[in-house]
């Protein structure tokens, strides 16, 4: 195991926190060297003083650094997570849309799975319902490397598990031979969802306004600063009445007074 020292630390630290305003704290010592190892052993270098070093000098195009904010980026996901999030979509959102295009946008999207259940449960309240809903679903992520995986739809056979049958044969299909351990996502679902890199700390995104903005389990890794500068600024990316969801253990007490809290990390912009 690689040693991170202090030197190299704050290096890569005050970094990603300029870039992406993530919080690399001193707790996350031991995930920054879990994660990099792999680089430093690929790059054929001796440790962190080397992998800085040639983060500063040798990293010209600014691909290393990309590499290494994806790399530290958190980009666990799975379907259906926090599934309240979804019943409300079908219990209050998606009827309150029926007269209009509703936009929606996830802006933490990681692999893709948020956007997929989100685009599922849009078509599953169509099929029960018999209603029309326009839409359009955007997911945006710093990633690059998660964004392509997210715009391939394809995963892991285990993603499946809690899928029921039904759901997973009219939306998704199982690999064979060499990917039988493999599902993917049906192009025709692909095809309706815009995937773009966006950093969330840049100052003004080229976005319209959205109805619902999804950003799960992003906050924690942002400084009290750093959530109130965000929050305001999706504030104003939303539509009066407009929603934001963010995850099971964030919350917006002491960040911002310009939202209702309407349920479980639910909130509702106030006009």
């Amino acid at each position: 195991m690689y040693e991170l020292k202090d030197r190299e630390y704050n290096y890569i630290s005050s970094k990603v926190y300029d870039y992406a305003r993530i919080n690399l704290t001193e707790r996350k010592r031991p995930l920054i060297i879990a994660r990099l190892a792999k680089r430093i052993r690929f790059l054929e270098l001796k440790g962190f003083p080397e992998y800085v070093d040639y983060l500063k000098n040798s990293d010209i195009s600014g691909s290393e650094f990309q590499i290494m904010v994806d790399t530290l980026s958190t980009n666990y996901s799975h379907f259906f997570r926090e599934p309240h999030h979804l019943d409300f979509l079908t219990t209050h959102i998606l009827p309150e849309a029926e007269n209009k295009e509703l936009r929606i946008w996830s802006a933490a999207s990681s692999s893709g799975q948020e956007i997929y259940s989100i685009l599922i449960t849009i078509k599953e309240y169509q099929r029960k319902t018999k209603k029309r809903i326009r839409y359009k679903l955007f997911a945006s992520d710093i990633s690059r490397k998660v964004l392509i995986s997210a715009a391939t739809g394809i995963y892991s056979k285990e993603d499946a598990k809690k899928i029921e049958d039904r759901v997973f044969k009219e939306y998704f299909l199982k690999g064979t031979g060499n990917n039988a351990d493999k599902i993917k996502v049906k192009n025709r679902l692909i095809q309706e969802v815009k995937f773009f890199r966006l950093n969330l700390s840049d100052k003004k995104y080229n976005l319209p306004l959205m109805d619902v903005i999804f950003l799960r389990n992003a906050i924690i890794y942002f400084d009290h600063q750093t959530k109130t500068e965000l929050i305001d600024r999706l504030h104003s990316y939303l539509n009066p009445g407009g929603y934001l969801i963010i995850g099971h253990s964030e919350s917006l007490s002491s960040i911002s007074d310009k939202f209702t809290l309407v349920g479980k990390t639910i909130y509702k912009r106030k006009d």
